[in-house]
C-alpha cells in the first residue's frame, strides 16, 4: 500500500498499515561436491580448440575469398556482393577475438593463470611459423609451376627445331633431286 493508495491515506491522514516483514528462507546447505581440476581444464581446452578451429576456418575463408578475387577474373561478380561478404566476415572474426578475448579473461579459472596472454603469445608464434610455412608452399608450388611451363617451352622449341630441320633437310633433298635431274637432261 505505499503506491498510489497509501499517499492518498497519508493526505487525508490515515497512515498506511505496515507491512508485515515475511520471512526468508534461508537457502540450505548444499553438499561438497568435488570438482575435477584436470576434467575442468580438458572441457575449457576442448572448447577453446573448438573455438579455435572455426575461428581459423573463417580466416581460411577470408585468405580464400581475397586470392580468388586477387587471382580470378569473374565478369559476372556483384562487387557490392562481395564487399559486403567479406567485410561481415571480418566483423564476425572481429567479434569472435572479442568473445573468446572475454571468455578467457574472465571466465576461465584462476588455477589456469593467464590464459589469454599465454595462449595469444605461443598463437603469434605458430602463427608466424604457419605463415613462413605456407609461403614456402606457395613457393614450391610456383616453383613446380615454372618448371612444368619451362618443360613445355623446352618441348614446343624442340618441336620447332625438329620441324625447322625436317623442312630443311626436305628442302636439300629437293635442291639435291632437281640437280641430279637436270644432270640427265
Amino acid at each position: 500500500m505505499y503506491g498510489f493508495w497509501g499517499q492518498l491515506l497519508a493526505f487525508f491522514g490515515s497512515k498506511p498499515k505496515p507491512q508485515a516483514v515475511q520471512p526468508v528462507a534461508k537457502p540450505k546447505k548444499t553438499k561438497y561436491v568435488a570438482v575435477d581440476e584436470t576434467q575442468v581444464k580438458v572441457d575449457i581446452v576442448k572448447n577453446l580448440t573448438e573455438f579455435f578451429k572455426l575461428q581459423e576456418q573463417l580466416a581460411a575463408h577470408i585468405r580464400e575469398e581475397e586470392d580468388k578475387s586477387r587471382n580470378v577474373y569473374d565478369p559476372n561478380q556483384n562487387h557490392m556482393e562481395a564487399a559486403l561478404k567479406r567485410v561481415m566476415a571480418q566483423q564476425q572474426m572481429a567479434e569472435l577475438e572479442i568473445t573468446i578475448r572475454e571468455t578467457m579473461v574472465y571466465q576461465s579459472p584462476p588455477e589456469m593463470g593467464a590464459l589469454y596472454s599465454s595462449v595469444f603469445e605461443m598463437r603469434e608464434v605458430i602463427q608466424e611459423e604457419q605463415e613462413g610455412a605456407r609461403l614456402k608452399e606457395e613457393a614450391k608450388e610456383r616453383h613446380k609451376l615454372w618448371l612444368r611451363r619451362e618443360k613445355q617451352r623446352n618441348f614446343q622449341a624442340k618441336l620447332v627445331y625438329l620441324a625447322a630441320t625436317m623442312i630443311f633437310i626436305v628442302y636439300l633433298w629437293m635442291w639435291f633431286l632437281l640437280i641430279k635431274n637436270w644432270g640427265r637432261t
